[in-house]
């Protein structure tokens, strides 16, 4: 009987091992077929040497290496002056990645890709590494979707971002901006260092929440650990699904191992999709007839049975809108804050705020704090043009932020059947199909080939040199990406950083505490200074420390 047994449990055994090991066999055979077919590949397009097994996972990743704390941008551009920086090159990271990655320069190339073809109506679809931003951005996300479905999606939002709508809502954007003074105002008093990255999230997580679904979570004035901050809070849940997004993409290593991250994952994915719901489901639900006073959530529904189908899709891109809405706005704010503190010790950006106050002077008059009053005072076609076309250097200040500091990039694929698509080399054009585009936007805006020998400095004037600006190529500015599928928030994003300059500006003088590129001790020595890092977006590594003080005509004044 006991042999019997001992024969049954060998066979199982026996069966469970071969299926293992046919299971192994066919993992390592993907794995070769996947090295192979990018291996044989792309050999005119410029790249680092390829291993025939590990194709540039060693001599690229030390350069990506998650450990270093940086965005792989700066990787990027380190293997392009290594490789005499040519217009694109060739990252094989094959077999880790299912496709090669074609990084992009020059923005020729780009315009070439992203634009529509015959081949592909709404321009190429994105790539599948946008995949673990789903419990993130939900399912139908019109940051993922691709085709008809993305086509429809965009239709049915870009009402509530279309240029007039968006300046009709500056009352609104004011109000919480005077939120946000009177905080650093409290900051300057006490003397207090803090994150710059903390104050800019709530200021345009209030903002994005109030003009999406007209809620108002108070995120600047709600302590962190409270209301909606708390443990079981929608404004938690988004922050804290957003790092750990981050975590899955920073390369190989034992966090790829962690059980609980999933678990986690789930529960605030789950508290995200059941409070947002409630609330989608009463703004388009409201008998509220007045178009001036309506959600962006509503404008998009109206007109449309609220059935399950739609309540899911408006979910789905509420949670994208409150993602880019209080991301990238919010560091956007951290980077001219920052690039102002430098006037304290460099004297190009002293006077480059000079003539930005010069400027504010002139249209709200000498009261440092008067930006905001005249704006909410004034009538909604006022607002605008003084937004638009009143403050031409407070736009070109943005504008070189936003160059040398873009927030977020797009990655496409373009698919292994492709016909359409070639990259036209110097001698030949060659078949691109199969690999992933990358335009790494920090590359582009800092490649002085497109830019100039000062394409690394801060110089919001070049916004003014007319001739300059007509040589540089079609496509070379792109913080909100071009084509079809540019950023549909961009001209709010916009907005709220213009009215957030004009209200800091002459108000307040900010002090980088570390990292601050200075000279220490005056022995030729700097410390070294902030840089980016890769947290789903760009954003400052050390969430952009400061200390913040009253200007002397604020103090005088008031």
């Amino acid at each position: 009987m006991a042999t019997g047994q001992e024969t049954k449990f060998y066979h199982i055994q026996s069966t469970l091992l071969l299926l293992f090991a046919l299971y192994t066999a066919y993992r390592i055979s993907r794995w070769l077929y996947k090295a192979y077919r990018i291996r044989s590949r792309y050999h005119d397009i410029p790249s680092l040497p390829r291993h025939p097994i590990w194709g540039n996972l060693v001599n690229a990743g030390q350069r990506l290496n998650p450990s270093l704390k940086r965005h792989p941008d700066y990787g990027f551009e380190e293997i392009w002056r290594e490789l005499g920086e040519p217009g694109c090159f060739l990252v094989d990271l094959a077999p880790i990645e299912d496709r090669g990655f074609l990084i992009i320069a020059e923005p020729q190339y780009v315009e070439a890709l992203v634009n529509p073809t015959d081949e592909f109506k709404y321009s190429l679809p994105k790539s599948n590494n946008y995949k673990p931003l789903r419990s993130l951005l939900g399912a139908e996300s019109i940051i993922t979707r691709d085709g008809a479905a993305w086509r429809a999606t965009r239709k049915r939002f870009s009402p509530g971002f279309q240029p007039k709508y968006i300046h009709s809502l500056t009352d609104s954007i004011v109000s919480r901006v005077e939120v946000f003074v009177d905080r650093l105002q409290s900051l300057a008093k006490s003397g207090a260092v803090f994150r710059m990255r903390d104050y800019s999230q709530d200021l345009t997580t209030d903002i994005i929440t109030q003009l999406a679904i007209a809620k108002d979570f108070k995120a600047q004035s709600t302590p962190e650990g409270y209301g909606e901050k708390s443990r079981f809070g929608l404004l938690m849940a988004s922050r804290r699904l957003s790092e750990m997004v981050y975590a899955v993409g920073q390369g190989i290593g034992l966090h790829m191992l962690d059980p609980i991250r999933p678990l986690k994952s789930l529960f605030y994915e789950s508290i995200f999709n059941y409070k947002l719901t409630a609330i989608v489901k009463e703004r388009i639900s409201s008998t509220d007839t007045n178009s001036g006073s309506k959600s962006i959530i509503q404008l998009a529904a109206s007109g449309l049975p609220p059935d399950k189908a739609l309540i899911r899709n408006c979910v789905d891109q509420i949670k994208s809108f409150l993602f880019a809405g209080q991301d990238t706005t919010a560091t956007l704010i951290q980077w001219f804050c920052y690039e102002l503190s430098k006037a304290d010790h460099d004297s190009r950006h002293a006077a480059i705020l000079a003539r930005l106050r010069q400027e504010h002077d002139a249209v709200f008059g000498p009261d440092p704090f008067s930006g905001p009053k005249l704006l909410s005072s004034s009538a909604t076609a006022e607002t605008e043009s003084i937004l638009t076309s009143r403050l031409p250097y407070t736009t070109a200040l943005i504008k070189e932020t936003l160059r040398l500091h873009p927030p977020a990039a797009t990655v496409r694929a373009v698919p292994w059947d492709a016909t359409s698509l070639s990259l036209p080399l110097p001698s030949h054009s060659i078949s691109i199909a199969g690999l992933q585009i990358y335009p790494p936007i920090h590359l582009i805006h800092r490649n002085h080939h497109v830019w100039g020998p000062d394409a690394h400095l801060f110089n919001p004037d070049r916004w003014f040199d007319e001739a300059y600006v007509a040589s540089l190529p079609p496509g070379a500015y792109r913080p909100f990406e071009r084509g079809p599928r540019n950023c549909i928030g961009q001209e709010l994003a916009m907005l709220e950083g213009m009215v957030v300059l004009v209200s800091v500006a002459r108000a307040f003088v900010f002090e980088k505490v570390g990292l601050t590129g200075r000279d220490v001790g005056g022995r030729g020595e700097k410390e070294k200074e902030v840089w980016s890092d890769h947290a789903v977006t760009s954003v400052p590594v050390d969430g952009m420390v400061m200390r913040v003080s009253m200007s002397e005509k604020a103090t005088s004044m008031h």
